[in-house]
């Protein structure tokens, strides 16, 4: 039969090296989920930065497909290829979708401002309007990028695309008016 004075006293005899043995147990794992911790950081950091320049080639992308595009807009205006129906086509449909402002970049008074811009004729526009509707549409793309608004990031490139149909076709004004003043005959 057993003897569990025995049995106990054995144990006892053991608990210290149980102890010691648990302690090391500890201490090793511990070292071993710090190094695991820092490893882990070091992959985080290192995933955030590749993040942030991913980040930062996609937003260079997207600005020169949209200078790339405004720029063939504009081409194609002073070559005569877009009319002025289109860019009136677009005017309105831009003027059926003006959004709602709500915060700090693309405020009420923007808003109105865009409205009066967007309601003038194409012959109508100088330079500075232009100018104008380059910085609402700036300031509706800060808006867009800062809340996340759907409508905003939507309406943005069709005002990029109106303002460089409109720099075109003041352009072909310009160049039109130039020719035909050489041609006009000299008293």
């Amino acid at each position: 039969m057993v003897d569990v004075e025995t049995v106990i006293s054995l144990l006892l005899a053991q608990a210290p090296l149980v102890a010691i043995a648990v302690t090391v147990l500890y201490y090793t794992l511990d070292k071993k989920i710090e190094s695991l911790d820092r490893k882990i950081e070091s992959i985080k950091a290192d995933l955030e930065r590749k993040i942030e320049v991913l980040g930062r080639e996609i937003k260079d992308v997207k600005d020169a497909f949209y200078s790339y595009e405004n720029t063939l807009i504009d081409f194609l205006a002073v070559k005569g290829v877009v009319a002025e129906s289109e860019a009136v086509l677009l005017r309105g449909a831009l003027r059926s979708l003006v959004p709602l402002a709500k915060s700090k970049y693309y405020t009420e008074e923007v808003r109105k401002r865009l409205i009066e811009l967007l309601d003038k004729e194409i012959g109508d526009y100088t330079w500075s309007d232009i100018a104008e509707l380059e910085k609402i549409a700036e300031a509706i793309r800060k808006e867009a990028w800062e809340t996340g608004r759907e409508d905003l990031r939507k309406y943005y490139p069709l005002l990029m695309m109106y303002t460089a149909m409109l720099r075109g076709i003041l352009r072909r004004r310009e160049i039109e008016k130039r020719r035909s003043d050489r041609e006009k005959p000299q008293d």
